[in-house]
Formats: C-alpha cells, sequence, structure tokens
C-alpha cells in the first residue's frame, strides 16, 4: 500500500517526539496534545502512545506510522485461496512490516488462530522449521476456528 510520504513523515516525527517525552512523566500535557494531533492525521481513536516507548529496538517510526494509516484489521470472508496467498506473501516477504503485521491480523481474524506462531515458528504447530508456504497455510486453514 502507498501512503503520501509527507503524512509518514510527520507522524514519524510526532512519534519520536512521543518516544523521547514518555522518559519523563511531566512532559503528559505535551504528550496527550502530541496523541491527539496523531488521532486527526490518522483519523483513529484512542491510540496507545505508550507503544512508541523504546520502539526503535524492534521496528522504525516510518513502519508504526505506515501501520497507523492502515484500516482498522476486520474479518473480510476471505477464500481459502486468498488466505493462502496472503500466508505465502508473508513468509515470502512480498509486504511491508506494516502490510505483515494488518494481514497476520486479519488472517486471525478470519481463523481464530495465531497466524504468526504458524509462520515464525511452525514447529510450535506440529509443522517441520523448514516447512513450506503451502504447507503453513493449509496447516492455519485445518486448524481454523472461525
Amino acid at each position: 500500500m502507498a501512503f503520501d510520504s509527507s503524512k509518514i513523515q510527520k507522524i514519524s516525527e510526532i512519534i519520536k517526539e512521543i518516544a523521547d517525552l514518555l522518559r519523563d512523566e511531566k512532559n503528559n500535557d505535551r504528550i496527550n496534545f502530541l496523541k491527539i494531533q496523531l488521532e486527526n492525521i490518522t483519523g483513529k481513536e484512542n491510540i496507545d502512545v505508550d507503544n512508541f516507548r523504546d520502539f526503535w529496538g524492534f521496528t522504525s517510526a516510518e513502519s508504526i506510522a505506515e501501520r497507523l494509516l492502515m484500516p482498522e484489521a476486520k474479518k473480510l470472508n476471505l477464500s481459502d485461496e486468498r488466505i493462502t496467498e496472503i500466508i505465502k506473501k508473508i513468509c515470502l516477504c512480498d509486504y511491508s512490516e506494516a502490510e505483515t503485521d494488518y494481514w497476520i491480523e486479519v488472517l486471525e481474524k478470519e481463523t481464530g488462530l495465531c497466524v504468526s506462531d504458524y509462520i515464525y515458528f511452525p514447529d510450535t504447530k506440529g509443522l517441520e522449521l523448514t516447512a513450506t508456504e503451502e504447507e503453513i497455510a493449509k496447516a492455519v486453514l485445518l486448524d481454523r476456528k472461525l
């Protein structure tokens, strides 16, 4: 998905500022102000800015910004073929980090499973650690709860 780069840059700057401000409780007014700005830019309510604390240890501000601009994940009544296609694309790293997070959330709503375990830790789901994308997709489809 393509996003407006100026929007990504603005959101990223706000995320970085909030992360810095979270180090001191005296900054709550500024953090709340920035949170409102984020909510206005993204159209989302109740953004948990505490998730921005130490974000650089696991992702980038730009990736968080992209994820904030993505739609809310919801059940889409995807076909088995579409679920398989999405799992393959995730396994092959065809999506950005934000898109991967989004599609994993969608798949979890679709199947009632922790799909990330199947993809990243297939051995915990009865598959070989070297399971193929097709094997992972087949296991998800067989195990789904919904």
